[in-house]
């Protein structure tokens, strides 16, 4: 019998998370004044501002932190009982209103990725995925000499769904990044359940893993979860990250939702990893943290809008980003750029084949560093 998602939190880590859930020292609006503070100081990652991964610039919300704080200071030294990785994964199905059977969480989304396509893929499975997009999983159907299909991207640079579609018959596995990485474009719900059914309806044997990652990033009305898709198809999984807007990069932890059946296949094809114990209570609170991600998305979304038009203004192209980076045409090498945005201290994303000799991938930083940034763009490109 599942817990109420009230009664789950109000009993985590003894009964001292569930204080530190209650209230927190610093409010939030002071916890990130302090943060804009530190931004403001102009010290950043080794003297460089760094646009070239896509996490949350802000980091973890006041209530996360303090978790950590509380836990760091009692419990760390005694990590094994209780280890806190049940109740997350409690949480996560209570957030969702699904079994604890239906998530399986993992060291980040990458044991994830790798697992399906080690699951799901072979020399005569092939793994098919637009490109450019995220490509841990093509990396992985590379390294077991798994078959592979790699299709463009349509004109407004999204991933062409019904040629994604087109592909299914005896493929293994079709990975579809929604909102996708590096182009920031996404697909809404009507788009997406009808690919997914003609795809249940044309190729029943494939697997499709919908990678929603960037999803609190979304535009709104733009995106929504697949969820019901993962639970009435057993061949369809998604899977989430704490990496982006909830802010644990470092902390890695990653889950997938799907049926029980389809979970352990991927479990048994490839390791998942242990989320760690400060991992869980900074998970855990990040999940219930729902004005942070609010507070969070209309942040990004204020600087997204400010660095969008800021390339517009100078006449460069860029796309309708639902994400916490944008993609964009700079009529020129990514490399050259990046090598002249880093003499200034600004680094950005790598190349993305196939348009990495006309288009790159900027994250978004905070506002103190985007407007740094953005004067250093005008330079390099004027």
């Amino acid at each position: 019998m599942k817990t109420t998602r009230r009664g789950f939190v109000s009993t985590i880590a003894l009964g001292t998370a569930a204080s530190v859930l209650a209230g927190t020292s610093l409010t939030s609006k002071r916890a990130r004044a302090q943060t804009r503070a530190q931004s403001k100081s102009g010290v950043y990652d080794n003297g460089i501002i760094q646009l070239n991964q896509n996490e949350s610039a802000r980091g973890p919300g006041p209530k996360t932190m303090s978790a950590l704080h509380a836990h760091v200071n009692k419990r760390v030294g005694r990590g094994y009982s209780p280890d806190h990785v049940n109740e997350l994964r409690a949480g996560i199905a209570n957030y969702y209103d699904v079994e604890t059977a239906n998530v399986q969480l993992a060291t980040g989304s990458t044991p994830l990725l790798q697992g399906s396509v080690r699951a799901f893929c072979s020399a005569d499975k092939k793994f098919v995925t637009p490109m450019p997009t995220y490509s841990t999983s093509l990396g992985t159907a590379r390294q077991i000499g798994a078959a592979t299909e790699e299709q463009s991207l349509d004109s407004s640079l999204s991933v062409d769904l019904d040629a994604l579609a087109s592909a299914a018959p005896g493929a293994g596995l079709l990975y579809l990044c929604n909102p996708n990485n590096p182009t920031g474009t996404a697909h809404g719900p009507e788009a997406v359940e009808r690919f997914v059914r003609r795809v249940m309806r044309e190729a029943p044997g494939t697997m499709v893993h919908i990678d929603e990652a960037y999803i609190n990033y979304a535009r709104p009305g733009a995106i929504e979860t697949a969820l019901p898709l993962a639970l009435e198809f057993e061949n369809v999984f998604i899977t989430r990250s704490f990496s982006k807007a909830h802010g644990l990069a470092g902390l890695r932890i990653g889950y997938a939702l799907a049926q029980e059946q389809t979970l352990a296949k991927i479990r048994s094809a490839w390791g998942m990893g242990d989320v760690n114990m400060l991992g869980a209570i900074a998970a855990l609170t990040a999940l219930e943290d729902k004005e942070h991600i609010a507070w969070e998305a209309q942040e990004n979304a204020e600087i997204r809008n400010m660095v969008v038009g800021t390339f517009r203004e100078m006449g460069f192209e860029v796309g309708d980003s639902n994400t916490n980076h944008i993609f964009v045409n700079i009529r020129r090498p990514a490399s050259e750029f990046r090598a002249a945005c880093l003499e200034q201290k600004v680094l950005v994303g790598r190349d993305f084949p196939p348009l990495e000799q006309t288009h790159c991938r900027i994250s978004l930083g905070s506002r103190e560093e985007m407007e740094i940034a953005v004067e250093v763009f005008r330079k390099v490109l004027s």
